[in-house]
């Protein structure tokens, strides 16, 4: 769609406008202490480290503002993108629930280790992807000693199939759109017993996405802390990416 087409803006009613359903909302999407959780998981995967938060000194002055800051995610591990913290997350929540054990957290040496292994069985996780979701999915797989099966649409480059199976992945190509791959993972996930990691929610399918974005809480965090070591409590505006809303929503909710 052009930015600045003709077409009429769609207004959403905010259902939660109520301060006390809003608080449902928010105890029901990230409970006491969910974020925590997801910091202390995303802390003990390989080579993980806060992204930075660059501040923009020149540009905020010419604005007349006080402070912009980027958090710069290009640098979130080697995958260049926050998607990994969506994937992973939702793939321990998981586990934790397969394995019946959401009463604690689990120690990824822990997860991975083969008595866990034998407990859980064999497990393939599938997504459907323009990219960094399926290849933050297919690290987190493979690095907790899992297969993956990502769906890309026939759009894709051949640098981001690459970028994909070299996290551990075997990659489908789907004749169609995105969503044609959308729809295709979930046909073979159920023929095959795969499990679909997925940052979209559809009705029947609500917990994955959920942990999702309980997973993004850590970017949250990390900038809550980052802002708090320059003296300041919070901002007064985000601006983030929407993409399917699994992020914004993350970041309204908290």
């Amino acid at each position: 769609m052009d930015f600045f087409d003709d077409t009429p803006l769609t207004w959403l009613e905010n259902k939660h406008v109520d301060a006390e359903a809003a608080r449902a909302a928010v105890d029901h999407l990230l409970p006491d202490g969910i974020t925590e959780e997801a910091r202390v998981f995303h802390a003990q995967l390989p080579r993980y480290e806060m992204t930075p938060l660059k501040r923009l000194g020149q540009l905020a002055s010419r604005l007349g503002l006080g402070s912009i800051w980027v958090k710069d995610e290009s640098l979130r591990r080697t995958l260049n993108s926050f998607k990994v913290l969506c994937g992973s997350f939702a793939m321990y929540r998981f586990l934790k629930t397969r394995l019946n054990m959401d009463h604690r957290e689990i120690p990824l040496a822990e997860l991975t280790s083969p008595e866990i292994h034998e407990k859980l069985g064999d497990i393939t996780f599938a997504a459907a992807t323009d990219v960094n979701h399926g290849r933050g999915v297919a690290w987190a797989a493979e690095r907790m000693g899992f297969r993956a099966v990502i769906y890309v649409h026939k759009s894709t480059s051949q640098a981001r199939l690459k970028a994909i199976e070299s996290s551990g992945a075997e990659v489908r190509v789907i004749d169609g759109t995105y969503d044609d791959a959308v729809r295709q993972v979930n046909l073979d996930a159920q023929q095959n017993g795969w499990q679909v990691i997925s940052d979209t929610s559809w009705e029947g399918y609500e917990d994955v996405p959920r942990w999702g974005m309980q997973g993004y809480s850590t970017l949250l965090t990390e900038v809550q802390e980052q802002l708090a070591a320059q003296g300041i409590i919070k901002p007064t505006h985000l601006f983030g990416q929407a993409g399917v809303g699994a992020l914004a929503a993350s970041a309204i909710v908290a």
